[in-house]
C-alpha cells in the first residue's frame, strides 16, 4: 500500500492507504493534476485515440483510464481491457459525465466513473472504494493456478521433452488429485500431444475459432488426457501462420485453464511474436530451455536480453540446460554458460537419448520405463527449483 498524508481538505485530511499496482492511463495533460499520488500509482501516458498499452497493464490491480465517448477507439479500449483482464476493475475518467455515457460504460463492465480533470479526493475515494469491493469479492475465491511459459532457445533444444516431464513431476509434487494442463502454442511444429501419446480430436484451433463461446466446459472438451495428471491442449493439426493468434484470444483460454487446473504450462515457439511476448509478460515464470552449444547459448542470450529490455524482471526468467553430457573433460560447462549468458543457470538435465527415444516412440514419459534414471532425477530437481521460484514470488 502507498501511504498519502495530509493532502486532502477535511474530512479527508488524513492518511489514506492506496492499493498497490493501480495504473492510470490518460493523456499527459490529464496526468499532470495528480502529482501528490504520482509515487503511489503507475502513470501511463496515452492519448484517447492511441492503442491500449496491454503490455504495461499486465500486473495492474485497478486501471483508471481516460475515456472520450466521442472517440470510438476510446470506448473500444474499455472493451479490450475488460476482455483482456476481466478480473481487473476499471474506473473511467470522463470529461463530461452524463447519464447516457455513464449507463453505456456501466454496461461495458466499468466499476466506477470519475470526472476529468481529476479531483484528487474523488479519484482516491473511488480507487479505495473499488479496492474494498475487490477484497470482499475475492475473499472466498481461489487464486488462479500458477502459469509457466517454456521458451526454446533454438529448435531441437528438447523443450517439449522438458515441459512434458516437468508438468507431470510438478503436478505429482502437489499431491493426489492435482492436475495440470499444457497448452501447445508452437503453432507450426508443436509435438506435445504426440510426445504424450494422444491423438486429440480437437485442438487449439477449435478454441481460437470459438473464443466468443469458450468457457471451462469447452476447455475441458478440447483438452486431451496425456498422462494420469496432465492434460494437453494440442497445437493445430494444420500449419497456421504464426501471427494468426491474437493475445486477447489466448489470454481468455489461459485464464479459464488457470481456473480449472492446478498448474498451467505454455509451450512457446522459438520465434518471438507480439502475442508470445505478451504471454511471457503475463506468466508467473518463464523457463528458457537451451543446450551447451554456442548457437543455443548465443540465441538464449539474445532472448534474455530482449525480454529484460522489454521490462520483464530477470527473476521471472529461469534457464535450464538440456542434454548436458556428464564427461570428465568438457569444452564448456554450466558455469561457462552462465558467464556467457550473464544470467544464472537454474538447472542442468543430463543426456539419455536411448531412454527418451524409447519413451517418445511409445508416447510415454520416461518414468513408465525407468523411474530411477538420471534424467528423472534431474527433472525432479528442476521441478523443485521452479516451485521454489514460484513460492518466492507469491
Amino acid at each position: 500500500m502507498g501511504r498519502i498524508d495530509n493532502i486532502y481538505e477535511p474530512p479527508l485530511n488524513q492518511a489514506v492507504d492506496l492499493p498497490e499496482h493501480v495504473h492510470i492511463v490518460a493523456q499527459p495533460a490529464v496526468l499532470d493534476g495528480i502529482d501528490p499520488i504520482r509515487d503511489d500509482v503507475k502513470l501511463i501516458e496515452c492519448g484517447v485515440d492511441d492503442p491500449l498499452p496491454i503490455h504495461s497493464l499486465v500486473n495492474a490491480s485497478i486501471v483508471v483510464i481516460e475515456v472520450d465517448p466521442r472517440s470510438r477507439n476510446s470506448l473500444e479500449r474499455v472493451d479490450q481491457l475488460r476482455k483482456h483482464a476481466p478480473s481487473v476493475p476499471v474506473i473511467a475518467g470522463l470529461g463530461d459525465v452524463d447519464i447516457a455515457t455513464t449507463r453505456q460504460l456501466l454496461r461495458r463492465g466499468v466499476s466506477d466513473i470519475v470526472a476529468l480533470p481529476f479531483a484528487l479526493d474523488e479519484l482516491v475515494t473511488s480507487i479505495v472504494d473499488v479496492a474494498d469491493k475487490i477484497e470482499l469479492d475475492v475473499a472466498d475465491q481461489v487464486a488462479p493456478a500458477p502459469f509457466i511459459t517454456v521458451l526454446k532457445s533454438i529448435g531441437g533444444s528438447g523443450a517439449t521433452t522438458v515441459i512434458t516431464h516437468l508438468a507431470a513431476q510438478m503436478t505429482s509434487d502437489l499431491g493426489e488429485g492435482a492436475r495440470s494442463c499444457i497448452i501447445d502454442l508452437d503453432l507450426q511444429s508443436g509435438d506435445v500431444a504426440s510426445y504424450m501419446g494422444v491423438a486429440p480430436r480437437r485442438t487449439l484451433a477449435d478454441l481460437i475459432e470459438s473464443t466468443d463461446r469458450v468457457d471451462e466446459e469447452v476447455i475441458s472438451s478440447v483438452a486431451a488426457s496425456g498422462h494420469h495428471n496432465v492434460d494437453v491442449i494440442a497445437a493445430p493439426t494444420d500449419i497456421v501462420p504464426i501471427e494468426s493468434l491474437e493475445f486477447d484470444q489466448l489470454m481468455m483460454i489461459v485464464t479459464l485453464a488457470r481456473k480449472r487446473y492446478d498448474l498451467v504450462f505454455v509451450d512457446l515457439p522459438a520465434n518471438m511474436t507480439n502475442w508470445s511476448l505478451s504471454t511471457i509478460f503475463a506468466a508467473d515464470q518463464t523457463l528458457v530451455i537451451g543446450q551447451l552449444t554456442i548457437p543455443s547459448l548465443r540465441h538464449a542470450k539474445r532472448q534474455i536480453d530482449f525480454l529484460v529490455s522489454m521490462g520483464i524482471p530477470r527473476d521471472k526468467i529461469q534457464v535450464a540446460l538440456n542434454r548436458v553430457e556428464k564427461r570428465l573433460f568438457k569444452t564448456i560447462d554450466a558455469s561457462d554458460a552462465a558467464g556467457a549468458l550473464k544470467h544464472p543457470i537454474l538447472a542442468t538435465i543430463g543426456e539419455d537419448a536411448n531412454l527418451l527415444r524409447t519413451a517418445q516412440d511409445q508416447g510415454e514419459l520416461v518414468d513408465a520405463f525407468q523411474k530411477r534414471s538420471k534424467f528423472n532425477r534431474d527433472i525432479m530437481q528442476l521441478a523443485d527449483l521452479v516451485a521454489d521460484r514460484l513460492a518466492e514470488l507469491n
